[in-house]
């Protein structure tokens, strides 16, 4: 037959499944099988547990567990030729009709995010029954011991022993009459449930052939909601205030172990000391912090809520200044920078970890891996041993190079996107971490790029608190409540801020935020950190040290502008209109590693509305 032939033979079969080999050859050849094979790198991940059951001489059944990704959507299916079978399939089975007796398919199954990004696909096989061949017309027996365990209020788990038929397939689970689960487990965990309420749980087996028992079943009934009173702490009080700094202390029940710490009504961590600093604000702000008491179920308090304000000072003169990257190579950086008289040394962490103390204005940073992204923190020490908050500067090691193969690549450059991910959508600490070492250990090459770029632009959202704690703290990446989208480091459009010049506090669309650097006023003139509003109005932010040029490209409209630093000029190149101009400003200044420009500069780059009201010293810009 030829391939003409078996495509019109194939029509009337639009509701079946990918049959990838009919016995009559492999359609659309192998080309079009690699053609398939890559796959988004937002793809989500592929289904588990796929099966494939004959039913009879022309059906085959297929049965799934769908992946647990946030961003899943459906599953289809899809054939060799590119053209869509079965689309938009919601439940975890789906039963294919109108196929041939006695033939072998092999069925791919593809899972769908919710921006319509395919997986590669999962495929398996079967043979549909031959017309000579009697049906198996028998059921496989019971399960056995079912029980329930874990009964809570909103959920339940259940166990049981699977029979012993040699063509036992799997398992399906009813609640309440309906189907949720298909599974070759012994147990299954039911959630989201209401308390007070009857339950009834009913397990089918079914065998290869797709024969299904009637099934055994259990009663189960929820018990009532009760409300748990977590005992507050006791003797919360706030201990230690300084310019950038709050330590507050307590004295946990007996029964509790664990605290959770808030600060302005955002968890910071959670603690299993009776002490905690909270580093990184602002002189001269007021902060609210709540002590809630936590239980293992993770039960709250209502919280004992304390109130501090940071001394005031009229500079930074307990920190170190002018810190910069003097050099690098591919495992070392060194930093220099300018040390205050009231200081007697300086530490230095890297990723928040100690590397070293020195009484010297400069330090070389040894035993780094290549290509990595590094925040580099140094904190002050005076005569009395106090510490100062630090200041960050982030930089990365030379790049890395490798002669792996191609398939080799494809693999770690996946494995890389996948921890992307990750970290674009926790902000948390350890997992942007993982993502480093992931991208860090690809060859160059734009696709390596790309994923720094988007590594970047969570690098620049400041990680963790720095703080110290006489207990244990989680770390995570400081941002608002709902976190941005990115697109190859560009962040989704915002469409208002709100700063204030000295506090590192600000909003994005309404929500609180924590930047990197406070705005500041300088000779008059309010400067505002650039990359923190650039990347949220559709901006790609570059820096090129040789010049200390900022480059800013938004792919949207093609538009480019070009600063630098300690120069007042400012050129936009406007692509797509074929227009280019520039502009005199106040020019931009870095401190503490971060660019501050004028307001104006905001204006210039979006459009947007910059006003500065003195009144309540607050900068809003809106569209």
């Amino acid at each position: 037959m030829n391939k003409k032939r078996l495509r019109q033979w194939m029509v009337p079969l639009a509701t079946a499944t990918l049959m990838l080999n009919t016995g009559y050859g492999v359609w659309g050849g192998t080309d079009a099988l690699v053609s398939r094979a890559v796959a988004s790198s937002a793809a989500p991940a592929e289904v588990s547990n796929l099966t494939a059951v004959p039913l009879d001489t022309s059906r085959v059944n297929l049965s799934w567990t769908n992946p647990l990704d946030i961003n899943f959507d459906h599953v289809k299916v899809i054939g060799v030729s590119n053209d869509v079978y079965v689309d938009n399939i919601r439940s975890n089975s789906y039963t294919l009709a109108g196929l041939r007796p006695d033939t072998t398919y092999t069925f791919q199954v593809k899972t769908v995010n919710k921006s319509g990004d395919d997986s590669q696909g999962t495929t398996v096989q079967a043979r549909t029954a031959s017309t000579d061949t009697p049906a198996d017309k028998t059921p496989p027996g019971e399960v056995s011991g079912l029980s329930v365990t874990n009964l809570g209020y909103n959920a339940f788990t259940v166990n049981y022993i699977m029979p012993k038929d040699a063509d036992l397939s799997q398992a399906i689970i009813y609640l309440n009459g309906r189907e949720v689960q298909r599974t070759t487990g012994t147990s299954y965990t039911f959630s989201g449930l209401i308390a007070s309420t009857n339950y009834n749980v009913l397990i089918k087996t079914m065998d290869k052939t797709g024969n299904i028992s009637a099934g055994t079943s259990t009663a189960v009934t929820t018990p009532a909601l009760t409300v748990d009173t977590v005992p507050e702490v006791t003797g919360a009080s706030v201990t230690s205030v300084n310019n950038y700094s709050v330590t507050v202390s307590w004295t946990r029940p007996s029964e509790i172990s664990t605290v959770s710490l808030y600060r302005d009504g955002t968890l910071i961590t959670d603690s299993t000391g009776t002490s905690y600093t909270f580093n990184n604000l602002s002189s001269g702000t007021s902060y609210s912090f709540t002590i809630k008491s936590k239980r293992s179920t993770g039960a709250l308090s209502s919280g004992v809520r304390l109130t501090a304000t940071t001394n005031s000072t009229s500079s930074n003169s307990s920190e170190v200044s002018n810190l910069r990257v003097d050099s690098k190579g591919d495992t070392w950086i060194k930093i220099n920078y300018d040390k205050p008289s009231s200081a007697e040394k300086v530490k230095i962490y890297v990723d928040n970890d100690y590397k070293g103390t020195t009484s010297s204005e400069s330090y070389r940073i040894s035993n780094l891996r290549e290509g990595r992204w590094y925040e580099i923190k140094v904190v002050t020490v005076n005569s009395s041993g106090r510490e100062s908050s630090g200041v960050k500067v982030s930089e990365r090691t030379d790049g890395y190079s490798s002669s792996s193969s191609s398939s080799s690549y494809s693999s770690n450059y996946e494995k890389a996107s996948d921890l992307m991910r990750i970290a674009e959508n926790t902000l948390n600490a350890s997992d942007w971490r993982s993502a480093r070492d992931a991208i860090s250990d690809l060859p160059s090459g734009s696709g390596k790029n790309n994923l720094l770029d988007r590594l970047e632009a969570i690098r620049n959202r400041a990680i963790g608190t720095g703080s110290s704690s006489s207990g244990t703290s989680s770390n995570t990446l400081t941002s608002s409540t709902t976190s941005p989208n990115y697109n190859n480091g560009v962040a989704a459009y915002s469409t208002s801020f709100t700063l204030t010049p000295g506090s590192r506090s600000a909003y994005i669309d309404g929500r609180a935020t924590t930047i990197a650097q406070a705005p500041r006023i300088i000779n008059g003139v309010t400067m505002v950190p650039l990359r923190f509003i650039g990347e949220h109005v559709g901006y790609q932010v570059n820096y090129e040290k040789a010049g200390k040029k900022i480059i800013l490209n938004r792919p949207d409209d093609g538009k480019q502008v070009v600063l630098q630093v300690k120069n007042s000029t400012l050129a936009v190149f406007e692509l797509n209109n074929s227009r280019n101009y520039s502009t005199n400003i106040t020019a931009p200044v870095i401190v503490n590693g971060s660019t501050l420009v004028p307001l104006r500069v905001i204006s210039e780059l979006s459009g947007y509305q910059v006003n500065y009201n003195a009144a309540s010293k607050q900068i809003t810009i809106k569209k």
